[in-house]
């Protein structure tokens, strides 16, 4: 007997599905902390990149 395309999806794909509702309970829970957090590692990034741009092109001006 064929099984059903719910219990395939259920069966193969238990721990994703968990996951995922862990991410979006996390996610509701400490929306605002986490806003902030990524809000403030995304502003640092940019600015690690606009340093490493400005210390290649420095070192490519001075040779």
């Amino acid at each position: 007997m064929k099984e059903s395309l719910g219990r395939r999806i259920q069966r193969q794909y238990r721990t994703h599905l968990v996951s995922f509702a862990a991410g979006v309970l996390v996610g509701v829970m400490f929306a605002d902390w986490l806003r902030g957090i990524v809000t403030a590692l995304f502003v640092l990034l940019v600015l690690l990149a606009l340093y490493f741009i400005w210390v290649y092109f420095d070192n490519l001006k001075k040779q």
